[in-house]
């Protein structure tokens, strides 16, 4: 129901753009009339509590658009371009199994845990066709990540294969860099007693995967009594300038009570191009 809400809202946005007038109902529970350039639209209209609802997939045909509902990630496209709506599709149906088997038939080990995969589809490059982003959750600190990029044949390629486990299959917000797209994976690993976090900052430039940066976000080391510690890291970036940050903490053996000061340290790194270099 929630979905179906937010569609019908974007359906009355669209509404309000393109300029179509609304005609109120007599009575309440009436559908209300709505014209464009003159003519009735034929999908229904309601008004609830001051609020104009449509359908979103009938209306979007009704106006000549394309409209995808891709229910395994909650995510409606509204494509007018048909050459843009036939991709769409395709990528709306690329399964789980099929990711699945080429991990196992393009990736560097010889057995992976595929129970654990999850995937997404994310248009990493700016080409109006998604890669597909996947990631296998094998335990605590064990994982996969890989990049598949589509070729001109429309098959997909694995062009990139780490062992991170991560947490958040979904690379951040894009930070524009050097004319390139950085993106941040978070990269979780450790031992007994010791727990870590990893920021990777990376791009795609011509069918591959460029690492730009790398650094520690959060470490927690409690592996010997009397030397418990913790780090929190961060960092920005600003005029091709990367700002890395931490903070180290002595701990007391219950893990929690600081020991005299926490030291702050910060370092610069440029990006040449390719990769942020040490300042």
């Amino acid at each position: 129901m929630q979905y179906k809400d937010k569609a019908r809202s974007l359906a009355v946005a669209a509404l309000l753009v393109i300029g179509i007038t609304v005609t109120p109902p007599v009575e309440a529970d009436h559908p209300l009339v709505v014209m464009l350039d003159g003519q009735q639209l034929k999908s229904r209209f309601e008004e609830s509590d001051g609020e104009v609802y449509a359908p979103l997939l009938s209306l979007s045909k009704e106006l000549g658009y394309t409209a995808n509902w891709n229910k395994r990630s909650d995510r409606i496209d509204i494509v007018s371009d048909p050459e843009r709506a036939g991709k769409a599709q395709e990528e709306d149906e690329i399964t789980k199994q099929q990711v699945a088997d080429w991990i196992i038939e393009q990736g560097k080990e010889d057995r992976y845990y595929v129970e654990g995969l999850s995937y997404e589809l994310v248009d990493l490059d700016g080409d109006d066709t998604a890669e597909v982003v996947a990631a296998i959750d094998g335990g605590v600190h064990l994982g996969h990540y890989f990049i598949f990029d589509r070729d001109v044949t429309g098959n997909y390629r694995l062009i990139f294969e780490s062992p991170w486990k991560v947490d958040d299959l979904m690379p951040g917000t894009p930070i524009h860099v050097g004319g390139k797209l950085l993106y941040e994976t978070v990269e979780r690993t450790g031992g007994t007693g010791l727990e870590v976090e990893i920021a990777h900052l990376w791009y795609m430039e011509e069918t591959r995967v460029v690492e730009a940066w790398k650094g520690i976000t959060k470490e927690m080391n409690a592996m010997i009594p009397g030397s418990y510690s913790l780090t929190v890291g961060g960092y920005r970036v600003h005029d091709d300038i990367l700002y890395a940050w931490k903070t180290l903490s002595l701990l007391e053996d219950d893990g929690e009570t600081v020991q005299g000061t926490p030291a702050t340290t910060m370092n610069t790194f440029v990006f040449d191009g390719a990769s942020f270099q040490a300042k």
